[in-house]
């Protein structure tokens, strides 16, 4: 089974549909989606319509926890999307019934899938170490953790990296050269499989990730970042959201 993995839409259109497009010329058996397809994006409804009919499997982010129960918890900016966000999804009770049923968190043939992480599927964010302490958490996690899978895939930090008991392992750095595919085997790893429709690993593009159950390969595909910029502007939303796209951060 080769299962594509897509997370953090963020009412991106474009980039969804470049992402589905490279999604389908690789044959997948099935399509997941991690949660967040809406969010700072211009174009919440659409991403929803096409994440439902399209994957066979989708978690609730903290955005779409957000629509349903208050966006309290977020950054000022990050306010000002979610509530435009929900005032378009309000008009839709069938879309909000929709996301109201959905779980942060899953665990399908002995691979656990999350928004957040596994100690928090919701809210809590899976990070790169920057310290020695910072490294020997992610140990102790995947030593406590990972009792009953080796495997867990992760939204949420909109970063694409590798999370491994020998250290984190950056598919994109060396650019187009870089090695995007790794044999995971019976090693114990967090697999971040970046975001779709806003990057901030430095990389403009979408990413997503291919697993067949034993290799993960990261992809990132080129869309039409203007597009979104310039209805992001028309929508009234905050300037960052457009300009961050840009550059991936």
């Amino acid at each position: 089974m080769r299962t594509a993995i897509i997370s953090d839409v963020h009412g991106n259109l474009a980039a969804l549909e470049a992402v589905l497009a490279d999604v389908q010329s690789q044959s997948p058996d099935d399509i997941f989606c991690l949660g967040d397809t809406v969010g700072y994006g211009p174009q919440p409804l659409e991403c929803l319509e096409i994440v439902r009919a399209t994957c066979s499997l989708v978690l609730m982010g903290n955005h779409e926890y957000a629509i349903l129960y208050g966006s309290e918890q977020f950054t000022p900016l990050a306010q000002v999307a979610i509530d435009w966000t929900a005032r378009v999804l309000r008009r839709h009770q069938e879309i909000l019934d929709y996301i109201s049923g959905l779980s942060p968190e899953t665990l399908l043939d002995s691979v656990r899938f999350v928004h957040g992480s596994i100690r928090d599927p919701l809210l809590d964010y899976v990070r790169e170490a920057d310290s020695p302490w910072a490294f020997l958490n992610l140990i102790n996690t995947l030593r406590d953790d990972f009792e009953d899978f080796n495997i867990c895939f992760v939204g949420h930090n909109h970063r694409a990296f590798l999370g491994t008991g020998v250290g984190y392992i950056f598919p994109h750095d060396a650019g187009t050269m870089a090695k995007t595919r790794f044999h995971i085997g019976e090693e114990k790893a967090y697999v971040s499989i970046g975001s779709v429709g806003q990057p901030r690993d430095g990389d403009w593009r979408a990413s997503w990730v291919m697993f067949d159950g034993g290799d993960i390969e990261y992809r990132r595909v080129e869309y039409d970042r203007e597009k979104t910029i310039s209805l992001i502007r028309a929508c009234g939303l905050p300037e960052f959201l457009a300009e961050r796209l840009r550059y991936g951060n």
